[in-house]
């Protein structure tokens, strides 16, 4: 009876040094807290202005691209000091909720700032990139599309997700009726603006005789 009583008793013991100390671990995950909190300062830092930009083109000898436009007025002013491009993006809507969407905003800041104009955000098939470039976009960006390949299958699913978006951009050209991308102009897309508090956007693509629906 006592050799099982000191079983008992030892393997409680081991079991009470192996449990986490509920102190240490909530001062741990106090401390990773305000880490990324102290991260998120640094990258979302609120005092950064144009003048920083500016002063980021001066010592950049480079080509200068900024990435995350989602106002007209700030599309201007980035432009205004002297970026070579733009991309029109709320990051894939990661960074907030019910922020605008680059499907309608592109329209206006293409007519503005011309071909400093590139798109991010939406693009989930080649109808998108035929949209967006009609709307004014100079080029897309690729995000999640490329992702879901490389995921599936790494290097050949990249390869393998290009192929599929390359496909449906020259079918969607084909069912317009155009043969180069200069020939894609506004008139071909519709935009669409759902009721309500999310504002889903759905972009209409088509002539007269013919439409392609793509949602966003």
């Amino acid at each position: 009876m006592a050799g099982r009583r000191r079983a008992r008793r030892d393997s409680r013991d081991a079991a009470r040094r192996s449990r986490p100390n509920s102190s240490s671990s909530s001062a741990r995950g106090r401390g990773s807290h305000h880490r990324t909190v102290e991260c998120l300062a640094i990258g979302f830092d609120p005092s950064v202005t144009f003048a920083d930009l500016a002063w980021i083109k001066s010592q950049w000898p480079g080509k200068l691209v900024v990435k995350g436009i989602q106002t007209l007025d700030d599309a201007r002013a980035v432009v205004d000091v002297g970026v070579d491009g733009i991309v029109l993006s709320n990051h894939g809507g990661r960074q907030l909720d019910r922020a605008p969407v680059p499907f309608h905003l592109l329209p206006s800041v293409a007519c503005e700032v011309g071909n400093h104009t590139e798109m991010d955000t939406g693009i989930m098939s080649g109808a998108d990139i035929v949209a967006a470039i009609a709307l004014g976009a100079r080029f897309t960006l690729v995000g999640r599309a490329y992702l879901y390949g490389l995921m599936a299958g790494g290097e050949a699913g990249v390869n393998r997700a290009i192929q599929i978006l390359s496909g449906q951009l020259t079918r969607t050209m084909r069912l317009l009726g155009v043969t180069c991308l200069e020939e894609l102009s506004p008139k071909q897309v519709t935009q669409i603006v759902a009721a309500g508090a999310g504002g889903a956007a759905s972009v209409t693509l088509g002539n007269d005789h013919e439409a392609e629906a793509v949602d966003r």
